[in-house]
């Protein structure tokens, strides 16, 4: 992560105690007057708000100095396993509940279930916001650029929130981080509106991109707040609305890497303009996704050499057999090696699953390399457009996007599709594409099919209600009968 965006995390407010940490109330020690007096001031606070979004296995919460897995680390418990691992694409046997569609509002306690409990910075955010709009000592310019990066990454979290538990009681108004009181949980058209309000506010003040500005790269920007728009009104079917956004970053200067390598080095080339959003990684903080997937016999294959690594995610064969034998994008796929005692592991000499390594430009033994952690990219934004047009109008005027991003994979063009041909086809496509990206939970349960697609793998736990995880049962313990478990749920 570039300089400015490593400048010490400054607390601003805290918890009112370790015992408390399921609030999100804070007490903030700082105003107007003691703190916020040059721009490295709303800077430093800024950057807590950027703390979820790491590579690194995790993070303390410095309002209750507990420590939680990043939202984008590959560890099995974070928001981004979760969201590839309880799909088809990626398998684990780490984690048994999580496997078989087992777990329930116990079965993640505390610092396991890190998700829910970035709902802290949703307070700190709102907190942060308050006081930089306080301050008379910074220029309005200031505020206005730091308010709209702060109010960008509050969204975000209650984007992540909103799509693991649906919505939750957050505190998006200043006057009531002091208040105790516990509230319920809001409507998804409220929560919803929320998320969208500040994204809207924020627009105006973003940069565009900073894909070519080294010194800011990892700093959110009017392309993420678009972005994350355009994932909230997917999530909601908002089909109108997610046309017309995603139709706004199509003018935004973004592109598809070309060329039969295209697709792979859009995981090997830092800030390259396919990508809107990418977790900065370094050394300090670096990309572990290559040391979960790497077996631990593993010795050489897919043009790499290095040591074993741990043995932890794979990709069925089933959804390998997804890609044609020509698909460009099964480059980044390993599905033959030479172990250490050289012999050879492919799917006819006991492989249990190719390896999904993605981000091939990798040198040295690791475990952890410095890599951007892709999040959001372009190629998503041309399927997720052609997904809202053919759910309005059908497929005629759709095509042209998916078929963008199947020509850079040297796959033909689809055509001569109904609409429902058309969005199981995409659906796959999107499956392919974005493959350990995190999208593919989000996907199946858009198109009604995450839980039947468990089943046809032997999930046979799986519920309609599991759509969307338990709130952890300490908070619906200490919401007192006031903060509701989500339904079908043991209560």
């Amino acid at each position: 992560m570039p300089a400015l965006l490593l400048a010490a995390f400054t607390f601003i407010s805290v918890l009112s105690s370790c015992e408390k940490q399921l609030e999100t109330k804070i007490y903030s020690q700082l105003t107007p007057k003691n703190f916020y007096k040059t721009e490295a001031d709303a800077n430093a606070a800024l950057m807590t708000l950027y703390t979820p979004l790491s590579s690194d296995w995790a993070r303390t919460d410095p309002g209750n100095n507990t420590t939680y897995a990043t939202l984008y680390n590959a560890d099995i418990k974070t928001y981004l396993f979760r969201s590839v691992g309880t799909t088809d694409e990626i398998a684990c046997d780490w984690d048994p509940n999580l496997l078989n569609f087992t777990w329930g509002p116990s079965t993640w306690g505390g610092t396991q279930d890190p998700t829910y409990y970035k709902i802290s910075y949703v307070a700190k955010a709102t907190d942060i916001i308050d006081v930089i709009g306080k301050s008379t000592a910074v220029s309005d310019d200031v505020k206005k650029r730091y308010i709209a990066q702060a109010k960008t990454l509050r969204a975000w979290i209650m984007y992540a929130l909103y799509d693991f538990y649906g919505p939750v009681n957050v505190k998006t108004d200043p006057a009531t981080l002091t208040d105790t009181t516990i509230t319920p949980r809001p409507t998804a058209e409220v929560y919803s509106a929320m998320i969208e309000k500040d994204l809207l506010e924020a627009m105006p003040d973003l940069e565009d991109k900073y894909n070519a500005n080294a010194a800011n790269w990892g700093r959110v920007s009017k392309g993420v707040a678009r972005m994350l728009l355009l994932k909230l009104y997917m999530h909601n079917k908002t089909w109108p609305k997610a046309e017309a956004v995603a139709r706004e970053i199509l003018t935004m200067g973004y592109s598809l890497l070309q060329g039969s390598t295209g697709y792979a080095d859009v995981f090997k080339q830092k800030a390259n303009n396919e990508l809107i959003y990418a977790v900065p990684a370094n050394n300090a903080s670096p990309n572990y996704w290559i040391q979960e997937v790497l077996p631990g016999d593993f010795k050489s294959g897919g043009g790499i050499t290095r040591e074993p690594g741990w043995n932890g995610y794979f990709m069925p064969w089933a959804f390998y057999d997804k890609y044609s034998a020509t698909d460009r994008r099964r480059s980044t796929i390993i599905d033959t090696y030479t172990k250490t005692n050289n012999t050879i592991a492919n799917k006819a000499n006991g492989l249990r699953g190719a390896i999904p390594l993605k981000y091939t430009g990798i040198a040295g033994n690791g475990p952890g390399y410095a890599i951007d952690v892709v999040v959001f990219r372009y190629a998503e934004v041309l399927l997720s457009l052609a997904e809202a047009i053919n759910e309005q109008r059908g497929p005629d005027d759709a095509y042209q996007y998916v078929n963008q991003v199947r020509l850079r994979a040297g796959e033909p063009d689809f055509a001569g599709m109904n609409e429902g041909q058309f969005k199981t086809a995409l659906l796959e496509e999107r499956g392919r594409e974005l493959y350990g990206e995190g999208a593919r939970r989000q996907d199946l349960i858009r198109n009604g099919t995450f839980i039947s697609n468990a089943i046809a793998r032997g999930k046979t736990n799986a519920q309609p209600h599991m759509v969307v995880f338990p709130i952890p049962n300490a908070v619906i313990l200490q919401g007192r009968g006031i903060i509701e478990q989500n339904p079908n749920y043991p209560r």
